[in-house]
């Protein structure tokens, strides 16, 4: 999946450019990079902060308004509180998605950029998965004995020099 790494919006297909900033769009490399849910203000706000909150999806707000002062004297309203957006990890994209339209709040991207995340995210775990179940290396299996091993024969030697010092020191309380 790509993203643009200024505004962090979600790019589907072959978009090369962001229509919002004119940046190049980046491949996603970290499942934990923040990415745009939502562009909100007002009413709107306080729904989806409290339906991530509810939903324990963590979230960063920042304003998208790229307008400033002129927006504000010509509609009356501030422009930065109107124009929020809403970032969350793309890891939690999927969860994020369903809180916000639950609650009623338009995402910033369409449910065909949310099968391709959901997809996305789906590659990575078992991408993880099959890391984690790597084989152990004959060299790293042999390391790993050897110290157990050192391990255990110290341990020995502690519990067999502990007791004869606990003892020594018994038989000197009782005149031994």
């Amino acid at each position: 999946m790509k993203y643009c790494a200024e505004c962090k919006k979600l790019c589907n297909g072959a978009d090369a450019i962001c229509t919002d900033c004119n940046k190049k769009f980046k491949e996603i490399k970290d499942i934990n990079e923040p990415v745009l849910l939502a562009v909100i203000g007002g009413v709107d706000r306080n729904i989806v902060s409290g339906a991530l909150k509810d939903a324990d999806i963590p979230f960063v707000e920042k304003s998208f308004d790229k307008g400033g002062v002129s927006n504000e004297i010509v509609t009356g309203y501030d422009a930065k509180l109107l124009n929020i957006a809403v970032l969350v990890p793309y890891s939690a994209i999927p969860k994020a998605y369903d809180a916000i339209v639950s609650a009623g709040v338009e995402p910033r991207f369409d449910e065909i950029i949310l099968e391709e995340v959901k997809a996305d995210i789906e590659k990575y775990k078992l991408k993880l998965k099959a890391e984690e179940e790597k084989p152990m290396s004959d060299a790293k299996r042999t390391t790993v004995k050897v110290l157990s091993a050192i391990a255990f024969i110290i341990l020995v030697a502690l519990a067999v020099f502990g007791t004869d010092y606990v003892t020594g020191l018994i038989k000197n309380l009782f005149g031994g």
